[in-house]
């Protein structure tokens, strides 16, 4: 069992400098958990909290049940692998990942020694390399040899901090899928610390998005990708970033549309019966549309948008397309290539008029105030009882 939960977290640096506020999260046995967000919002610091390495202000962490906040980390069975490997240059491979065996007490014996490390290289693939030292190795044998002396541990918690930052786009790839592999050996809880957020979405089985220390939002890769919470997450989340840009939402006979730049697109479906329980009216909003879900309109309409193409960039099978409305906003389209026709594609220059719209079904609202979703509302926090409370402050 490997259970972890923290209450009311609160890390505080000399100086009064809060880095990490109330964090509360309960992390189940087995399960893969990132830690995601913008440099400084937090994450390793957490982390580090969870290790040990970091001493806690306020609040509790607890392992199955029991509370570790006093515990040295060699105490609380947690295996680390740190962003800059850490290795011993003067030590092979095997004598890397024997090392924290060594420490144990009582001392284990050669054998057992020999039996893991040698295990743990068989499923990291690093066998014929456990005579070598790291200087003889690429940056991405470093990272399983670093990965390898973490494994070699009985651990409960298998805490991981930024370990792909330093490794180019192909190794970063290439790992990934190997810690989804040793995820599945290994079988135990993971904490993953990344700013990086491919990372996040294909590892974790639920997000952490952090932003200054507070908790964003919780949830899985799709929840946070289809469903933010609020805007910073809408954000974040997704690349090329949605688009995002005030307008009106307008409530009329029951029925509800937006403006954005003189256009009138309808809202229906689920997204206006999102609005219409959450008791949401005419107001103005944020828009967010992410750039895959622009369509390009064969004509105009009263539902469409009149653009510039700025830029056309060719990402392979993928076109992003940079655009500027009548008012000079911004905006990006994301359109794969396969869908165009070489004629269209060649017409494709700076200067070209085009005209877009939006689907009822992706678009997303938030509000111009508190920035949280109009759509995705905690029940315990009514929209007008929160805006109150803001404008309070």
């Amino acid at each position: 069992m490997a259970n972890v939960k923290l209450t009311n977290v609160k890390k505080i640096y000399q100086g009064n400098v809060v880095a990490v506020h109330d964090f509360n999260l309960d992390i189940a046995d087995k399960e893969f958990i990132v830690f995601v967000g913008p440099s400084g919002c937090g994450k390793s610091t957490t982390l580090r909290m969870i290790a040990g390495l970091e001493e806690i202000s306020e609040g509790t962490i607890e392992f199955d049940g029991e509370v570790v906040n006093d515990l040295q980390p060699k105490d609380r069975k947690i295996s680390m692998v740190f962003q800059n490997y850490a290795l011993y240059p003067n030590y092979t491979v095997f004598e890397n990942m024997a090392f924290p065996l060594r420490l144990i007490r009582p001392k284990m014996s050669q054998d057992e020694i020999y039996e893991r490390v040698t295990k743990a290289a068989e499923i990291l693939g690093i066998t014929e390399y456990l005579t070598r030292k790291p200087r003889a190795l690429s940056g991405g044998q470093r990272q399983r040899v670093a990965i390898g002396r973490a494994m070699v541990k009985d651990c409960k918690v298998f805490l991981m901090d930024e370990p792909l930052s330093n490794l180019d786009a192909k190794l970063r790839n290439q790992m990934r899928a190997e810690i989804i592999l040793l995820r599945k050996k290994i079988n135990t809880t993971f904490v993953y610390v990344t700013h990086d957020q491919t990372e996040a979405m294909t590892l974790g089985d639920r997000i952490v998005v952090m932003k200054d220390g507070y908790i964003m939002q919780v949830g899985t890769p799709t929840e946070v990708f289809d469903r933010p919470r609020n805007l910073f997450v809408a954000e974040f989340i997704g690349a090329p970033k949605m688009n995002t840009f005030k307008t009106n939402l307008v409530k009329k006979d029951g029925k509800y549309f937006v403006t954005p730049f003189g256009a009138e697109i309808p809202v229906t479906g689920q997204k206006a019966d999102l609005l219409a329980e959450n008791g949401i009216d005419s107001q103005e909003i944020i828009l967010g549309v992410r750039p895959e879900h622009v369509v390009l309109a064969d004509k105009p309409s009263k539902e469409t948008i009149r653009v510039i193409l700025q830029v056309n960039e060719m990402m392979g099978n993928e076109l992003h397309l940079h655009l500027l409305t009548d008012d000079n906003t911004p905006l990006i389209v994301r359109v794969p290539t396969m869908n165009l026709t070489d004629e269209f594609r060649n017409e494709l220059v700076m200067g070209k008029e085009l005209y877009i719209t939006f689907e009822s079904k992706v678009m997303h609202f938030f509000d111009t105030v508190t920035e949280k979703s109009l759509l995705y509302i905690d029940k315990e926090e009514p929209v007008q009882e929160d805006e109150e409370e803001i404008n309070a402050e």
